[in-house]
């Protein structure tokens, strides 16, 4: 597996001295990706209806659980990332700490399956999909990842929706749901953000 690991690598990994844009976009992919993708399901939220935002909290749910799942991975297990093996080219500052599996990856990766297998709005669930193997892609190639570290993402990512999707009729998953919105609508009233701006979900709907 390592030497799978290793060859799948050398394939990706950027060259010493890259050309300028590619290594800008890569970067931004990095490292910023993550950010834009999470400020964009912010203001779906706020703009959706009630439906898509039910859909949208069981979307964080499953990310949460996915990020759980890494956490309690990386407890468990250390894997070195390439550079600190001495393999390949680092071409962005990272810390030394475990490789496997990636949390931008995870996060991405269950945010787009979460919003393909909940419903929300396909085309921006297909888009998320294609920032995350973009992200996956930019990670590797930039020399902070092994290629089985975006897999496992992936893996850890379709588990957590998988499991969120099982349970979201549950009563206790709907009551959480629930009160997450009303929260939500009860913290928008209080900063006075007028119903005309952000529409308000609506107390158990």
């Amino acid at each position: 597996m390592d030497q799978l690991n290793q060859t799948l690598f050398a394939l990706i990994n950027g060259p010493a001295d890259p050309a300028p844009g590619m290594l800008f976009l890569a970067r931004v992919l990095a490292d910023w990706a993550i950010y834009i993708v999470a400020a964009s399901l912010v203001v779906g939220w706020l703009r959706a209806g009630s439906g898509d935002r039910r859909a949208l909290v069981q979307v964080a749910m499953a990310t949460l659980l996915a990020l759980a799942v890494n956490f309690t991975i990386a407890a468990l297990w250390y894997h070195p990332r390439p550079f600190e093996l001495g393999i390949g080219n680092q071409l962005i500052a990272h810390a030394a700490e475990t490789s496997f599996p990636s949390d931008h990856a995870t996060i991405l990766f269950a945010a787009a399956f979460s919003l393909l297998v909940f419903g929300v709005a396909r085309i921006w669930a297909w888009l998320a999909l294609a920032v995350a193997m973009a992200v996956a892609w930019a990670r590797v190639w930039l020399g902070i990842h092994w290629p089985l570290d975006m897999l496992g993402s992936m893996v850890v990512a379709l588990g957590a929706v998988w499991l969120v999707a099982l349970v979201r009729n549950m009563r206790a998953i709907k009551g959480a749901t629930t009160f997450v919105l009303d929260l939500a609508d009860t913290l928008l009233d209080l900063v006075r953000i007028p119903p005309s701006w952000v529409r308000r979900t609506g107390k158990g709907q």
